[in-house]
């Protein structure tokens, strides 16, 4: 009888235990979550005033092109992916803002998709601005991004001033060009 009573003091000890430590861990995710969230995903890729990391990519064009070929103007730079829902809702602003504004450069780095997948989403959406083929995803890599989309602002030096990670909305877009030096 005392080896019953231990066992069941020992349950329900470990199940009161696991509830505490779920109930302090949700109270903590309510508290925390959005900013711990938000830290994780910040912390994981560049940083705003680092220097973007020059890459080479084909285009869906078939044109091979260079970051640092577009030193000296502003550069809204798109990391994602056809299937991405936020990168679907994206894309129609993307292309807004390249009509809008000649003297922004819009690119769009697609990771790990084939040329006929991506064209169909460039058709889709009547994207006319550089989608880049990040097919090994090693630009992916070497911005660090943990999420997409994730667009990054860069001035017309290729430093990073602004960065909006996952959905971005027009406000945002409005907000951040003029810290890369074109006006909404």
């Amino acid at each position: 009888m005392e080896k019953k009573n231990t066992a069941l003091a020992i349950i329900l000890a470990v199940f009161f235990g696991l509830c505490l430590c779920a109930c302090l861990g949700a109270g903590m995710a309510v508290r925390f979550g959005p900013d711990i969230y938000q830290y994780s995903l910040e912390s994981s890729s560049l940083k705003v005033g680092d220097p973007a990391p020059d890459f080479e990519l084909v285009s869906l064009d078939g044109e091979t092109i260079r970051l640092s070929q577009f030193k000296g103007q502003p550069v809204l730079l798109s990391l994602s992916a056809t299937w991405c829902p936020d990168c679907r809702l994206e894309a129609p602003l993307l292309q807004e803002l390249h009509e809008e504004h000649p003297e922004l450069v819009v690119l769009t780095v697609d990771s790990g998709e084939g040329a006929d997948i991506v064209q169909g989403f460039a058709d889709e959406f009547g994207i006319t601005y550089p989608i880049l083929l990040d097919r090994d995803r090693k630009v992916m890599e070497l911005y660090q991004v943990f999420a997409i989309p994730t667009n990054l602002f860069l001035d017309a030096e290729g430093v990073i001033r602004a960065k909006v990670i996952e959905k971005a909305t027009p406000e945002l877009f409005e907000e951040k060009l003029p810290l890369i030096g074109v006006s909404p």
